[in-house]
């Protein structure tokens, strides 16, 4: 497996726990993200609010179970926009359904390599189809 197509498997295994620890009734191992991001993590998100990996951890241990049934992610478009040695810059579309509306957001990820596998170390989001 290339270092693109692991950090594209890790993008939407990513999101597929954060499907399950959203929705209802809230479940999943939460280590899973304390290992997914690296020390120094970084998340601009699609409103403009920067949190460190502190942060996002907290606001993802206060988040479970709160999107309720029928919540669903889907990864969309992924692919890389640039590799480096050890690091590896993706690109995809986060599309959300909630209550019946839909969002979505264009997000680019820094990913580096580990023996491990791949780690987040930064994600910038902005609204393509933003909440109404």
């Amino acid at each position: 497996m290339t270092d693109a197509e692991a950090c594209l498997a890790e993008v939407v295994a990513l999101h597929a726990l954060f499907e399950s620890w959203l929705g209802a009734p809230g479940h999943g191992d939460f280590s899973r993200f304390e290992q997914a991001f690296a020390p120094g993590f970084t998340m601009v998100g699609p409103g403009g609010t920067r949190m460190d990996r502190a942060g996002t951890l907290s606001f993802l241990l206060r988040a479970k179970g709160s999107r309720g049934e029928g919540f669903r992610i889907a990864v969309e478009e992924g692919a890389p926009l640039h590799q480096a040695p050890g690091l590896v810059l993706m690109h995809y579309i986060e599309r959300q359904w909630l209550r019946g509306g839909e969002t979505a957001r264009r997000a680019a990820a820094l990913l580096q390599m580990t023996p491990a596998g791949p780690r987040w170390l930064f994600v910038q989001e902005t609204w393509v189809t933003p909440p109404v």
